[in-house]
């Protein structure tokens, strides 16, 4: 069973005291007076460097400094560095820009206020210890940067996910809907039957987006309680969407082959390529037949909707095209790839393959 990363890092930092002790400070001279105090003091600080690093980063100093003066010690602020690349990370910016150059500063003015070292010896070793030092220094400002341009990006392809959902929940509910009350608005008079099953149909997807929307911004809320939301939606999810978009008029045939057990992130990107196609195909060629095709062969998932004519992701018709777009995005995240090409008889296919996920 594998040691626990805190585990794992105490025993790296006990080496590493262990290593500058034995480098550094031993032998001890016959008599070690306070060398007794210091060793325990810097093994101490180097094992505390994760917790307290601030705290761990001035007892070594003090414990190395002090042992320099003393005679016991050439350690060049080793162990001290050791200490000061944890602060540099967590502490960074100004704060811990000060934090090499004062403690030099202070080595050299008690060095020098001690005056029982000659200068070329106090100016090798601090020429050494800032060398040391700063390469701490240095190494934990580069890994600070890093983790804060990781967190940076974390957060907006996080807005890109939210913004691709909302846009596409809001745009088929609304394109459906639109097009549906379109459809009921030509509704003879004496036809109620009919209008009362557009306007259900009306209600049913305003609903549905609802639930959708709570779903989506429930994930981002922030809150300490689990958010309270319906699962996502995916290749079980694909009938119910190919009737609704069939209320609007659109003829709608779907196949769905070895589709089985995909994850929830594939069968979500799916479902949202099968909804983009629909909802444009029942926007831009109202009344036209669409035909939905989902399979897993040869170790793809291969998703393909084909209208009969229009236009789809406003080709034709000047749109933002912002639906291709997340879309796109979607696919490739997943390492698949996205076409959207017209066809021959005025219709617009859109196809993309996507990497079959391995358990």
């Amino acid at each position: 069973m594998p040691f626990p990363r805190a585990s794992r890092r105490l025993l790296t930092d006990g080496a590493v005291a262990v290593l500058c002790v034995a480098v550094f400070w031993l032998p001890l001279p016959p008599e070690p007076g306070p060398a007794v105090v210091l060793v325990p003091l810097l093994v101490a600080g180097v094992l505390l460097r994760s917790r307290w690093p601030a705290v761990a980063f001035g007892v070594v100093a003090t414990a190395t400094l002090a042992g320099a003066l003393l005679g016991f010690t050439p350690d060049p602020f080793v162990a001290a560095a050791w200490t000061l690349y944890p602060l540099v990370v967590r502490a960074g910016g100004a704060r811990s820009s000060r934090i090499a150059p004062v403690t030099l500063a202070v080595v050299v003015a008690v060095l020098l206020t001690a005056g029982s070292t000659a200068w070329d010896d106090v100016l090798r070793y601090v020429m050494v210890s800032l060398l040391v030092l700063a390469g701490a220094f240095r190494l934990g400002e580069s890994v600070r940067r890093e983790r804060a341009e990781a967190a940076r990006r974390a957060v907006l392809e996080e807005r890109l996910r939210v913004a691709r959902e909302v846009h596409d929940v809001v745009s088929h509910s609304l394109g459906t809907i639109a097009v549906t009350a379109g459809v009921a608005a030509h509704v003879g008079p004496d036809d109620a039957a009919k209008l009362t099953n557009r306007l259900t149909r009306i209600e049913r997807t305003a609903k549905d987006a609802l639930t959708d929307l709570r779903s989506v911004l429930g994930a981002v809320r922030d809150s300490d309680r689990p958010a309270e939301r319906a699962p996502q939606p995916g290749i079980a999810d694909l009938e119910a969407l190919a009737e609704r978009v069939r209320g609007t008029g659109v003829e709608v045939t779907l196949a769905v082959r070895n589709a089985d057990g995909l994850p929830a992130s594939t069968g979500l990107a799916v479902y949202r390529i099968v909804q983009e196609g629909l909802t444009n195909a029942a926007t831009h060629a109202p009344g036209c037949r669409c035909s939905v095709s989902v399979a897993v062969r040869d170790g793809e998932v291969v998703v393909e909707v084909t209208n009969g004519g229009g236009s789809m992701g406003g080709t034709r018709h000047g749109g933002g095209g912002f639906g291709l777009i997340g879309l796109r995005e979607r696919v490739e995240s997943l390492g698949g790839e996205l076409t959207a090409t017209p066809a021959a008889d005025g219709g617009f296919t859109l196809r993309a393959v996507l990497p079959e996920p391995r358990g």
